[in-house]
């Protein structure tokens, strides 16, 4: 029988990204919006499980049936890419460019409470990928 994939919580996700190491928070990020997006191809699309847990079917392939099918568009599809580029610049390269993944931080959008203090680096990233899961979670 195969194993119930992990779905994650406002809750959790809050606590697995109290993390100060960057490459860590970056694919823990990653991962998070990754399962979340699993959810919605499961279950809007009818996409069975064993199909999202193949190595082969891969993140822009999600994407692009999310995009297409119009569930996914303006600062929400923004934001999933920035993620994505930020975690690739990491589990790809040993050194990847600080400033090129500074701009990618700084081009997250909230998608909407605006703290009164602009955060930077992780705090903003941490924000915005709870608010990106917040906005998965309105698709389910």
């Amino acid at each position: 029988m195969a194993k119930e994939k992990w779905s994650p919580s406002r809750k959790e996700i809050e606590g697995i990204l109290d993390i100060e190491n960057k490459r860590e928070i970056f694919l823990v990020g990653h991962v998070i919006i990754e399962r979340m997006l699993e959810k919605i191809l499961e279950e809007k699309f009818d996409i069975p499980l064993q199909v999202s847990d193949e190595a082969i079917f891969m993140w822009s392939q999600k994407m692009l049936i999310l995009e297409k099918s119009g569930k996914v568009q303006g600062r929400l599809l923004s934001n999933l890419r920035a993620i994505n580029r930020i975690r690739r610049g990491y589990a790809h390269y040993l050194n990847p460019d600080e400033g090129v993944i500074q701009d990618r931080i700084k081009s997250l959008g909230y998608l909407g409470h605006v703290p009164k203090h602009g955060l930077g680096g992780l705090e903003k990233y941490r924000a915005c990928v709870i608010a990106t899961f917040d906005e998965l979670v309105k698709l389910l």
